[in-house]
């Protein structure tokens, strides 16, 4: 390889890992198993969001289906009432208690069915077809499950939620949506010319080029919706409260926010662009589904009038 070729001005934009054989040592470290700071938590062990915690950290919940009347929504189970039961903490005993709050199919705890208990830690709480699990995380455990949540739910190329989690997120804001007769867009968003890119300068550097749009799009978002790789170099977020109209300038905005974007390649410049579809509820559709349909066919007509621009 001739020196200042291309694959040498390549630069890498995730750190190498690089170990030897030595071994760094220090002074042998007292544990002591915290005894306070211990947070309740709630675990699902089995049902739709399987793996998900709630962290306690209020005095009481109400547990149920409906955002409209539970503090911690468990979503996806038909047989959880919108309002099911509450979990509240008696400061005078210094306990968690769970309350059944007369729902169709009643509160079982390892089984058995109350109406009022108190909890233990690995208590198993039956609410529909949906378990979870009562437990206690020192500072420790909580590190620990904080940094699996986030490897099982970003993507580490953008930055944004996984698809699995969009998805999640999505239909529970259409839901809300649908019960408050409120807009909710959605964009669908392919980036133009990264197999230029690919074939031009490599793989790596369409690689990059992926990451750097998604987390601009992750910055430009931020909470005002939510936004996640739909697979490859396409895109698709979701903006509660947007009409179609309202959802076309938050696409110009992204558009014309790319193109005016350069990402740096070794010596290379690199500048791409995105086309976008938009659609809309009411206004397009009355399911999720059909939402996400509608705003692929203006995606493919963004891309099929010219790309780099925002269709309806």
């Amino acid at each position: 390889m001739t020196p200042g070729s291309r694959d040498q001005r390549i630069q890498p934009r995730w750190p190498m890992i690089e170990d030897d054989d030595r071994t760094v040592m220090s002074e042998m470290p007292r544990w002591e198993e915290p005894e306070a700071g211990r947070l309740p938590v709630l675990i699902v062990l089995r049902g739709a969001q399987l793996g998900r915690r709630y962290l306690m950290n209020e005095k009481r919940f109400v547990l149920g289906r409906r955002d409209s009347v539970a503090t911690l929504v468990i979503p996806g189970d038909p047989k959880i009432s919108s309002k099911h039961c509450e979990i509240e903490h008696d400061a005078e005993r210094d306990c968690w208690v769970v309350r059944d709050a007369g729902s169709t199919n009643g509160t079982r705890v390892n089984g058995k069915a109350v109406d009022t208990a108190d909890l233990a830690e690995g208590d198993k709480l039956l609410l529909g077809d949906t378990v979870i699990k009562f437990s206690f995380h020192d500072e420790v455990e909580s590190e620990f499950h904080h940094e699996v949540d986030r490897l099982m739910n970003i993507d580490e190329l953008t930055g944004l939620v996984v698809l699995r989690v969009f998805r999640e997120r999505f239909h529970e804001a259409f839901a809300a949506s649908t019960r408050a007769r409120r807009p909710l867009a959605l964009l669908m968003m392919d980036l133009d010319g990264l197999k230029k890119i690919n074939d031009t300068h490599g793989h790596q550097a369409g690689a990059m080029t992926i990451s750097g749009v998604g987390h601009m799009l992750g910055d430009l978002i931020g909470s005002r919706g939510l936004v996640a790789r739909f697979g490859g170099d396409e895109f698709m977020a979701a903006f509660p409260g947007l009409d179609r109209q309202a959802a076309v300038e938050e696409g110009e905005k992204i558009r014309a926010a790319l193109a005016a974007q350069k990402f740096a390649f070794g010596e290379a410049l690199l500048r791409p662009t995105i086309s976008i579809g938009v659609a809309a509820m009411p206004e397009d559709a009355t399911t999720p589904e059909r939402l996400i349909r509608v705003a692929d066919e203006a995606l493919y007509r963004a891309k099929a009038a010219g790309r780099d621009r925002v269709s309806t």
